[in-house]
């Protein structure tokens, strides 16, 4: 492996680390608003997806000859924060689980066998996330759609932060060199067409997702 090559690699393993990190986080912080045993259940078993992948990554980055890849990228966790309520977290479970499952989708034919073997285990392994069934409902009221909007903007923002700048130089050569098979741009373009429904659902205004996020 060249070094662009391996280079490249890099910065995609330290976001995909820093992806599953938070949702560690936040699926851990969270778990104390979910009542529901069975909703517990299948929170835990994110959890234990989130985990188990960090786990993959980290060997990974430690083939590759590299070390210490929580200091990597501990300082942009930071930046990322807790939902304060069930409502929030619904929204956010739903937001974020859906922008990780539309980036590992784009590196099951990565270039590296390694990576696409792991994209390849999140995606066989990752449950169909439902709607927020609460934020929904709590959108019925035109009320609380103000309120709803702001929590929808917050966890869009993060979500597609995570999926890379677009037309950057870095994003065109990890396409080109077959790292990953679809541009930043193309990701979020995906993830707003997903998102459209539920935004609908929620009688939400129709705005692209990418207009709220500046």
């Amino acid at each position: 492996m060249d070094e662009e090559r391996k280079q490249l690699l890099r910065r995609i393993v330290e976001a995909m680390a820093r992806r599953q990190l938070a949702s560690i986080n936040i699926l851990g912080h969270c778990l104390k608003f979910v009542t529901e045993l069975d909703a517990k259940v299948s929170v835990a078993g994110e959890l234990d997806l989130s985990l188990r992948l960090f786990r993959q990554v980290h060997l990974l980055y430690r083939d590759l000859g590299w070390t210490d890849l929580e200091s990597a990228v501990r300082d942009r966790l930071e930046d990322v924060p807790y939902p304060a309520s069930r409502l929030e977290f619904g929204v956010a479970y739903y937001v974020t689980g859906l922008a990780e499952e539309v980036a590992m989708r784009s590196y099951v034919t990565s270039s590296c066998p390694e990576f696409a073997a792991i994209a390849r285990s999140y995606v066989e392994a990752a449950q169909r996330r439902p709607e927020p069934r609460r934020f929904l409902a709590y959108c019925e009221d035109p009320e609380h759609r103000p309120q709803a909007r702001q929590f929808f903007d917050l966890w869009y923002r993060i979500a597609v932060g995570a999926l890379g700048r677009k037309d950057s130089t870095a994003d065109a050569r990890v396409v080109e060199l077959g790292l990953r098979s679809k541009s930043a741009g193309q990701m979020v373009a995906e993830f707003d067409e997903r998102l459209a429904p539920f935004l609908e659902a929620c009688g939400l205004d129709g705005r692209s997702s990418s207009e709220t996020a500046g």
